[in-house]
């Protein structure tokens, strides 16, 4: 029976942590760019039952006659960001950018550098081109790109061109294993250290990065999909505190019954 009461636990557990995953895909639902997080379950080990039962013979014996297989219950083993691409939508704005493949490499104030695929462009004051909180658009060597005032036309590539067909800048795209990056907010991913403590640099999409300027990429998340997988993490919740409950009543009648004897 105690082995009931963890079991029961250990699934409440799981279905309070994949909630929180769940919740914050759906507030993310309309996030540009935004990666939806799939929690990982996995099951405790599994505990051998058997029943003792007296044996009549001349000195008093018990043998073990096995029941079977006892689960323990689950945990979130780990939380994985997926991936897949978000469906594009059309804005016909002149820096709204939408990749097929890799991530745009951006720096804020403090020199740190996160990867996006939200590519919600514009330029400061100065000209540079900055994403919709205000950090640095990365070009290919590594440095802000600066734009002119005149529109620009960028090609598939990533290659900014001028009016009159001159190329300015090229975007800095690059591509990572899944492993590779870290959630850093909403939209952002940070490079994790290598084997020699060194942040992965990340490659060139194989193939080109399919950029289409005039569109964003909108989040992965399906509102229908999330919503209906959280209801069923509550009803599995709401079973389990069920079993719990039932099994914290039997225990508390077990007590009071060895008590008076």
């Amino acid at each position: 029976m105690i082995k009931g009461l963890y079991s029961a636990f250990t699934g409440m557990e799981a279905a309070w942590r994949y909630q929180d995953v769940l919740a914050n895909n759906i507030a993310n639902a309309n996030t540009v760019g935004f990666k939806r997080e799939i929690a990982s379950l996995s099951p405790l080990p599994e505990v051998l039952l058997s029943q003792q039962a007296p044996v009549p013979a001349p000195l008093t014996a018990r043998i073990q006659a096995v029941v079977g297989q006892i689960g323990t219950g689950k945990f979130v083993a780990e939380f994985v960001t997926d991936f897949q691409q978000g469906m594009l939508r059309q804005t016909g704005l002149e820096l709204d950018l939408a990749l097929s493949a890799g991530f745009f490499t951006i720096r804020d104030a403090q020199g740190n550098v996160f990867y996006t695929r939200d590519g919600r462009f514009q330029r400061d004051a100065a000209g540079n081109l900055v994403t919709s909180a205000g950090h640095f658009v990365l070009g290919e060597d590594g440095q802000p790109i600066t734009l002119p005032l005149d529109p620009v036309t960028v090609t598939p590539d990533g290659a900014i061109q001028d009016a009159a067909g001159n190329e300015i800048a090229a975007l800095r795209i690059r591509d990572f294993a899944p492993l590779q990056l870290e959630r850093a907010g909403e939209a952002y991913f940070r490079a994790l250290p290598d084997d020699l403590g060194q942040p992965f640099e990340g490659e060139p999409p194989v193939g080109g990065p399919g950029l289409r300027q005039g569109f964003l990429e909108s989040s992965n998340a399906n509102l229908v999909e999330e919503l209906t997988s959280l209801l069923a993490v509550q009803r599995v919740y709401q079973a389990s505190q069920a079993v719990l409950a039932r099994l914290d009543t039997t225990l508390d009648q077990a007590a009071g019954e060895l008590g008076r004897l």
